[in-house]
């Protein structure tokens, strides 16, 4: 790249697998908007209008995410599905945070785990404070891990997490159990 020249600005990544939006992996942004050296490149730099974060509240209570399409449950399961989501989050075994999504009936019938990517998506990195998540939207989120439903190939017996405590994700135990969850269904695109 010439000097002083910018890269261009990638709103969509493109996946072999796991792809969301007829193929197309929209990513959002950070949201990480101070800068921590005067180095051109940091993530503050590159802020586009059409890749930040942005949801929706839908009448029932779901979060439409108005970048990748996807549409969240507002609550960790366990939690009253209120607009405060008021209560703890349940703690489930793998096969039991499957069952939670999969038999979730009361709205649509076609929510499920997410993958690590999808979860990833919701981190906000601009956050100050735990959780790092946007808690206007996703209110009263734990900062424990979350399972996702993408298995960690090395070792079968677990699963990739996302913990909102640093936005870290992480290996879990499939059996061990005691881990949050929060639904997803493809949503619009």
């Amino acid at each position: 790249m010439p000097a002083g020249s910018r890269a261009a600005d990638v709103s969509t990544f493109s996946f072999n697998s796991g792809m969301n939006c007829q193929g197309v992996w929209r990513l959002p942004d950070t949201g990480q908007t101070a800068s921590y050296t005067a180095t051109f490149g940091e993530d503050h730099d590159y802020q586009p209008a059409r890749v930040q974060m942005s949801y929706t509240v839908n009448a029932d209570n779901t979060i439409t995410d108005n970048v990748t399409g996807l549409m969240w449950r507002r609550c960790s399961q366990g939690q009253s599905d209120d607009a405060s989501c008021s209560g703890g989050p349940g703690t489930y075994t793998f096969e039991q945070a499957l069952a939670q999504c999969e038999s979730e009936t009361t709205d649509y019938t076609d929510r499920r785990l997410p993958n690590v990517r999808e979860l990833l998506s919701i981190v906000d990195y601009g956050a100050a404070a735990a959780p790092r998540i946007n808690t206007t939207y996703f209110p009263n989120t734990d900062t424990y891990s979350y399972y996702t439903n993408t298995t960690h190939v090395s070792d079968t017996g677990y699963v990739w997490g996302v913990a909102f405590s640093f936005g870290v994700m992480s290996s879990i135990n499939k059996t061990m159990g005691g881990f949050n969850v929060r639904c997803v269904r493809a949503g619009q695109y």
